[in-house]
Parts: C-alpha cells; sequence; structure tokens
C-alpha cells in the first residue's frame, strides 16, 4: 500500500462529464447522429476547428439545427447513453469520503442534469438550451466558454478554501487541461490529446474500472472508504 501520511487530503473532485464519466463523448455529435443531422452539424464543426468561427458561434449554430424537437424526445434519446463501467462507483467512493463532487461540461443541461443527480454532484456547471413550452426553441446559453471549466473550478477552490493539491480533476480532452492545471490528482480518461495525457497523474482506459481502488492505493482514499489520513 501507499505511504498514506505523505497524501494531501482531497476535498474537491472537478469532473468532464462526456467522454469521462458518460461513453458518447460529445452530447452534441450524439444527439446529431440520432436526429439524422449528422452531415448539417459537420460543417460547423470544421469551421470551429479551422478557427473560421469562435466557440460561440459553433454552439449556436449547432443548438439552432434542434428547433422545434421536444424536449421529451432529446431526454430519452439521451438517457441511452451509458455511463462509462467504473464511473458511478468511483464517484460513489468519493462522495462517502465526504469529497465534493463538481460536474462540469460543455455540453449542455438536459444532458448533465440527470448525470448530477444520480451522483449526487454538488456542484454542475454546463451550457443551457431555450425550453419554450416542452420544445427546444434552437438558442442557447453559453455558460462553459472557452477557459470556463478552470473559472468554476477556481471560484469553489476559493469559496471553500481548498488549494490545488486538495483537488481531483478528471477529463479527456484537451478542453479538460484547465481542469488539470487546477487539481493536484489528475484523471485521463481514455485522452484524446497527448498533453493531457503527459499531465496525467493516472491514465484509464478503456474505462475506469478500477479507479476507486487506485485512489486508495495511492492513499487518497481509506480502504474503509473515509478519509485517508493524509496531511
Amino acid at each position: 500500500m501507499a505511504d498514506t501520511a505523505a497524501r494531501t487530503r482531497l476535498r474537491l473532485a472537478v469532473l468532464d462529464v462526456d467522454g469521462t464519466l458518460k461513453q458518447a463523448e460529445s452530447p452534441y455529435s450524439y444527439l446529431h447522429e440520432r436526429l439524422g443531422l449528422a452531415h448539417l452539424a459537420a460543417e460547423h464543426r470544421d469551421l470551429a476547428l479551422a478557427g473560421r468561427i469562435s466557440y460561440g458561434e459553433w454552439l449556436s449554430r449547432d443548438v439552432a439545427l434542434w428547433q422545434g424537437q421536444p424536449v421529451s424526445r432529446l431526454v430519452t434519446l439521451l438517457a441511452a447513453n451509458p455511463s462509462l463501467p467504473g464511473a458511478v462507483e468511483l464517484v460513489a467512493a468519493l462522495k462517502r469520503a465526504g469529497i465534493l463532487i463538481a460536474l462540469v461540461s460543455a455540453g449542455f443541461t438536459l444532458n448533465t442534469d440527470p448525470v448530477a443527480s444520480e451522483l449526487q454532484a454538488d456542484y454542475i456547471l454546463a451550457n443551457e438550451l431555450g425550453v419554450v413550452d416542452g420544445v427546444l426553441d434552437g438558442t442557447a446559453i453559453n455558460r462553459v466558454p472557452e477557459g470556463g471549466k478552470g473559472a468554476f473550478v477556481r471560484e469553489l477552490m476559493a469559496r471553500h478554501g481548498i488549494t490545488a493539491a486538495e483537488v481531483l480533476a478528471a477529463g479527456d480532452t484537451r478542453g479538460d487541461l484547465e481542469l488539470f492545471e487546477c487539481a493536484g490528482v489528475r484523471l485521463a480518461v481514455n485522452p484524446k490529446s497527448a498533453e493531457l495525457r503527459a499531465l496525467a497523474s493516472v491514465v484509464f482506459e478503456p474505462d475506469l474500472l478500477g479507479a476507486a481502488e487506485w485512489l486508495t492505493h495511492q492513499g487518497y482514499l481509506a480502504a474503509d472508504g473515509g478519509w485517508a489520513q493524509g496531511g
């Protein structure tokens, strides 16, 4: 076992959602494919990747494709996207240890709210889709702009007096580098970014099975599920 006395007590876990806790890497692509809109969305994605439109403009164009869709239909489709194996167990172990759970996603609340409810998250940040009378109106509120994930974590750290050494972060893409910058323990999950992989404390592929055990072995969680007695 690791020397638990050398470990700093974790107080906050900040977790990306899509591709980290949920299997689909993007809720946007996931819905586009199931609604038969992937060919239209591809144009917006290519423009954004080429730097010809901003992230905010991409978001506006992408969600406009869903105008007129009933919220109930999208909720049903999103519910069919399973959790990554081991994700629920990992968050449950963190919750048992009294660690605050914050979910942050460049996705949207229709997708993240059910996840937050299931995992009993303490905080959540995601974009919001405009809804009128139970139907999407094709607009979005961009609550997670570029750099928004890091700002969210830093605000939580300041609110609770938490240092970076007391933060665990988990993510899968380059967009989660700003989470890693705020964290002493960094979990890369099927990383799509070489830089994210290089900065990780540990890499989990193809799922999160064994993540709770790894944290226990490293001394960040006690074997009984409670706090490890760190410094």
